[in-house]
């Protein structure tokens, strides 16, 4: 018996020696940087929690001067940082939110059959086939600029890569001339796209509209507009992301903002149901002045035992005008007793209990 009792206490105790919380501080007005005390190219991408580790995939940028100015997108097809055709993903991981370490590109442009731009890649693991799936924003390069916008996808074996190119156009979506992306992943493995897409396929029409359409079970495509939630909310609108809390689905998006310093407030919208539909609720303003790119669910103390951090890019903010040393801005979300998310003020840095569990 009391051996039996010592083989408890000894896994119990293992188990505790890997559960671990911490208390850490997020700065907005310090460079994030990774654990060689490089500043982190990480941009729109998105940040997730899989067994134990933070999984950032991001657009990386590189080292491409960008004039001072409200936009970044004053060179549209002409050699503006956020339209170069040797943009990558790269991925940094860490266990508590405050140390990052660089894994290197998981995606390079110079794998595409087609030259052209990629932004916004985001990855999700696919439980059923155990490949780790990769969508991305693709404008192929043409002899005369850019051409319309598509969603592009590649898959992995393991989340560190390299991701191998499956398509350069999703033909599925119900919407053409795709816009801004984002992924989501319900509790049952079932995954979801929110993307706006040009009503008319021009790339130059301003009713960017959003919507949230279901993929395949494999997602490599989506199940196209019998699966779509129809468009919803406002008009002109992009950098999309959903999240679910206590069973209510959760979308969320802003005005449109091409590179721009002022950044975009976001719109709340919430659905009992993935697909809608969904009702307008509060606006959560913008004092951050930055553009969303994700909303991290996160583990932390408390009764929900998760918490949720806003993040966005704040474009047009790097020091030295490098593209990929711009800020990214990140604020904790919070809600009232209905499950609304309240306002979102203005934060320097903020601290946060981050419960690591590494298996």
């Amino acid at each position: 018996m009391l051996t039996n009792l010592i083989v408890v206490i000894m896994l119990l105790a293992a188990v505790v020696s890997v559960i671990t919380c911490r208390e850490v501080t997020v700065s907005n007005v310090i460079p994030r940087r990774d654990t060689d005390g490089n500043i982190m190219d990480a941009h729109d991408g998105n940040v997730f929690l899989y067994d134990g580790l933070y999984y950032y995939y991001g657009a990386s940028y590189g080292l491409c001067k960008e004039p001072p100015g409200p936009t970044g997108c004053t060179e549209w097809h002409t050699g503006g940082c956020g339209f170069q055709l040797d943009h990558n993903v790269s991925l940094y991981v860490s266990t508590d939110l405050s140390a990052w370490a660089f894994r290197g590109y998981v995606f390079q442009m110079s794998s595409m059959k087609t030259q052209g731009i990629m932004f916004g890649p985001r990855v999700l693991p696919n439980p059923k086939t155990k490949k780790w799936v990769m969508w991305f924003n693709f404008l192929p390069a043409t002899g005369t600029g850019v051409s319309q916008s598509q969603c592009a996808v590649a898959i992995s074996d393991t989340p560190q890569g390299p991701f191998q190119l499956v398509t350069e156009k999703v033909t599925t979506l119900a919407w053409e001339n795709t816009g801004d992306l984002n992924l989501f992943q319900d509790n049952n493995g079932d995954a979801y796209i929110i993307y706006n897409a040009h009503i008319d396929g021009s790339i130059y029409n301003p009713d960017h509209l959003m919507s949230v359409e279901k993929l395949s079970d494999d997602y490599l495509s989506s199940l196209g507009k019998e699966f779509n939630s129809g468009y919803f909310g406002q008009t002109f609108v992009e950098g999309g992301a959903m999240f679910k809390r206590n069973g209510i689905y959760y979308a969320v998006f802003g005005q449109c903002c091409c590179y721009c310093v002022e950044g975009a407030s976001v719109t709340v919208y919430t659905s009992s149901s993935p697909l809608g539909p969904f009702r307008t609720m509060n606006n959560l303003g913008n004092e951050g002045h930055a553009q969303l790119y994700n909303v991290l669910q996160f583990k932390t103390t408390g009764v929900e035992g998760y918490g949720y951090l806003w993040q966005g890019n704040k474009w047009q903010s790097s020091p030295d005008g490098a593209k990929g040393h711009d800020f990214t801005y990140w604020s904790p979300l919070s809600f009232d007793e209905d499950g609304n998310v309240k306002y979102m003020n203005y934060t320097a840095s903020f601290i946060i209990d981050v419960i690591s569990d590494i298996h």
